[in-house]
C-alpha cells in the first residue's frame, strides 16, 4: 500500500530531475557553441542560429537597443527572407517590445495576425509567421537589445519552453557583451597604431637638427601632451643669412589637429620665396586656412625672418603667445601683427621689425608653458621672464630644458594637459660673436 503511494511521487521526481537535466544540458552547449565567437558579428549571427535550432522554430532574430534612438536595432537574423528584414524600423516603446525591453520580461503571442501589439502584421502573414516569444537582454539591470523566435504553426510556448529560452537569453546577453569589449580592444589597438604612425609622421615634420647661423645659437623642444600634439615650429633658411622661424598652436587635439598642423605648415613653406615677404605670406596663409578648414579651426602662428648679417629679426604675430626679447635691463613683447588664422577671411596684418644686440635672448613659446596649471595659480609669463632673465648665460638647450623643467614641477597634474613647446634664440655676446 505504502509503495504503491510512492511509486507515483518517485516517478515525478525523476521526470522533473531528467527534464532539468535536459535543460542544463540544453544551455551547456549552448554557452559552449557561442563562447566560440570573439566577433560581434559572429557572435550575434552564431546566437539566432543556435537559438533557433535549439528552439526548433522558424526563425530566430537579436535586436541591439539604442538608447539614444530608441530603435530596436536588428543586428542577425536566422531564417527569414530580406523582405521582411527590411519591412521597417522598429521602437521599444510600443509593439511587443515594449513589454520586454524595460525589464527583461517575457513576451508570447500566440498569433500574430490578431495580437494587437504585433506591428507589420500583413509582412508576418505574407512571412508565414504564426506565432513569436520575445525575451529582454538585460546585462547587470540595464536593458541591451532582445532576442525573438518566430512559429510557422501556431504556439502556446510552455513554461519549459519559456525558461530554456530565457536561459538562452542570459547566454546570449553575457556573449554579446563579452564580444563588444573584444571589438572595442581591436578597435583601441588599431587606434593606437594608427595614432602611433601619425605621430611618426608628425615628428618627420619637425626640423631634425638645430639651425646653424653664425653669430647665433638656437635650440627648440617641443612636448606633446598626447601622442599626437597641436604644436609645431619650423625653421626655414633662404641662403647663409636669412633664417625663417615659425612656431604655432592648431585648435583641436589628435587626428583632426594633426591634419590643421600640416596643412598650415606645408601652405606657409609653399609661399615662403622671398625671405623679405613676411606679412605678405601670413596674409595669404589666413585666406587659405579659412577656405579650406572649418569655422572651428584655426591656428595662432609667428612667422619671423631672421636677418643674421643685418642682426635684424622682421616678423608678424598671428594671434600666438609673444616672443620675449630679454636683454640687459629691457623686455620687449614682439606683438605685432593681428588676428589668429583661419577665422577671418580677409584680416590685415602688420610687421614688426627688432634690431637685435649682442646677447639678446629671444623666447618663442606656446602657451602649454605659461598657462601650466597648479591649484588656481599659471605659470604665467611674468615667472617665464624671469626664469630666463637669471639665466641667460645658459646656452639655448640649456635654458629650455631649465624651463621646461620648471614648468614640469610647477604644474600639479602629472599627465600634461597641453603641449609644450620652446623655442630659444641666442646672439652671440660681442666679442664671439663674428658678425
Amino acid at each position: 500500500m505504502i509503495s504503491d503511494v510512492k511509486k507515483p511521487r518517485t516517478d515525478d521526481r525523476e521526470r522533473r530531475l531528467r527534464k532539468r537535466i535536459k535543460e542544463l544540458s540544453t544551455l551547456y552547449e549552448v554557452s559552449k557553441i557561442l563562447t566560440s565567437a570573439l566577433d560581434l558579428n559572429e557572435a550575434l549571427n552564431l546566437i539566432v542560429e543556435t537559438t533557433a535550432k535549439m528552439m526548433q522554430v522558424k526563425a530566430c532574430g537579436l535586436r541591439l537597443f539604442d538608447k539614444v534612438s530608441g530603435e530596436m536595432v536588428l543586428r542577425a537574423v536566422y531564417g527569414l527572407s530580406r523582405d521582411y528584414i527590411n519591412k521597417g524600423r522598429v521602437f521599444a516603446w510600443k509593439g511587443v517590445y515594449k513589454d520586454v525591453i524595460l525589464n527583461g520580461h517575457v513576451a508570447a503571442v500566440r498569433d500574430v495576425a490578431s495580437d494587437p501589439r504585433f506591428e507589420y502584421t500583413e509582412e508576418a502573414v505574407k512571412e508565414g509567421i504564426k506565432s513569436m516569444l520575445s525575451v529582454g537582454l538585460m546585462l547587470r539591470g540595464e536593458p541591451i537589445g532582445a532576442l525573438s523566435v518566430y512559429t510557422d504553426r501556431h504556439c502556446t510556448f510552455t513554461s519549459d519552453q519559456i525558461r530554456i529560452f530565457k536561459g538562452i537569453a542570459n547566454e546570449a546577453a553575457i556573449v554579446v557583451e563579452r564580444a563588444k569589449l573584444y571589438e572595442e580592444s581591436m578597435e583601441n589597438q588599431r587606434i593606437e597604431r594608427e595614432l602611433a604612425t601619425a605621430a611618426e609622421i608628425q615628428a618627420n615634420l619637425m626640423p631634425r637638427e638645430n639651425p646653424k647661423l653664425r653669430g647665433y645659437e638656437i635650440a627648440a623642444r617641443t612636448l606633446p601632451s598626447h601622442m599626437i600634439g597641436g604644436d609645431f615650429y619650423d625653421f626655414i633658411p633662404f641662403d647663409e643669412s636669412h633664417l625663417g622661424i615659425v612656431i604655432g598652436d592648431v585648435s583641436g587635439k589628435g587626428i583632426p589637429g594633426a591634419i590643421l598642423m600640416a596643412s598650415a605648415r606645408a601652405s606657409l613653406r609653399a609661399y615662403l620665396e622671398d625671405p623679405h615677404t613676411v606679412k605678405e605670406v601670413i596674409t595669404r596663409l589666413n585666406r587659405v586656412l579659412h577656405r579650406d578648414t572649418q569655422s572651428d579651426q584655426f591656428v595662432s602662428l609667428f612667422y619671423g625672418m631672421l636677418d643674421a648679417q643685418e642682426a635684424t629679426l622682421t616678423y608678424t604675430n598671428a594671434g600666438h603667445n609673444a616672443p620675449i626679447l630679454l636683454r640687459e635691463h629691457e623686455r620687449i613683447l614682439l606683438k605685432e601683427g593681428g588676428s589668429i588664422l583661419g577665422i577671418l577671411e580677409e584680416a590685415s596684418y602688420g610687421e614688426g621689425k627688432i634690431q637685435l644686440l649682442p646677447s639678446d635672448v629671444v623666447i618663442f613659446y606656446t602657451d602649454g608653458i605659461t598657462e601650466a596649471e597648479r591649484g588656481d595659480e599659471s605659470f604665467g609669463e611674468e615667472r617665464l621672464t624671469e626664469l630666463v632673465r637669471t639665466n641667460t648665460y645658459e646656452s639655448p638647450g640649456e635654458l629650455l630644458e631649465r624651463v621646461l623643467g620648471e614648468v614640469a614641477r610647477f604644474s600639479d597634474s602629472p599627465p600634461q594637459s597641453d603641449d609644450r613647446t620652446i623655442i630659444v634664440l641666442k646672439k652671440a655676446a660681442l666679442a664671439s660673436s663674428g658678425v
